[in-house]
């Protein structure tokens, strides 16, 4: 079975309202402005942002391009590699620390979705622990 232009702008339309509310709404009404040095909202508005932009012009391209992509797993299963992950990632983060659970969370999320390829996954485990070792160490 495969996903439709509508499927596409649907889920682009979606992901693109819950950042811009993230942006205008949330993040503003869950933080303060601080004193000195930058706001606290800082990093959220600016990953917040980033994911705007990586949706858009994700959605951007596969309208574009037309390719034949199949379509989401359904069912239980993919229920049960959800919650899988999210749990790992609460392990992690529990007993191993915030830069240790930002590494692993994405890299056994991405093996639950499918990717094989280890250079994608090393490369997101490496990057995203280290970023959130220099910040939160």
């Amino acid at each position: 079975m495969t996903r439709s232009r509508a499927s596409f702008l649907a889920e682009m339309l979606l992901l693109g309202a819950i950042c811009l509310a993230l942006l205008f709404w949330i993040i503003p009404a869950q933080t303060s402005e601080g004193g000195f040095g930058l706001s606290p909202a800082f990093l959220p508005d600016i990953l917040a942002a980033a994911i705007l932009l990586l949706v858009l012009a994700d959605g951007v391209s596969r309208l574009r391009n037309h390719r034949v992509e199949g379509a989401y797993p359904t069912g239980v299963g993919a229920l049960a590699r959800v919650l899988a992950v999210a749990g790992f990632g609460a392990l992690v983060l529990t007993y191993a620390g915030v830069a240790a659970s930002a590494a692993a969370t994405p890299a056994a999320g991405m093996l639950a979705l499918g990717e094989r390829r280890p250079l994608p996954i090393l490369a997101t485990a490496a990057l995203l622990g280290g970023v959130f070792w220099l910040v939160f160490r």
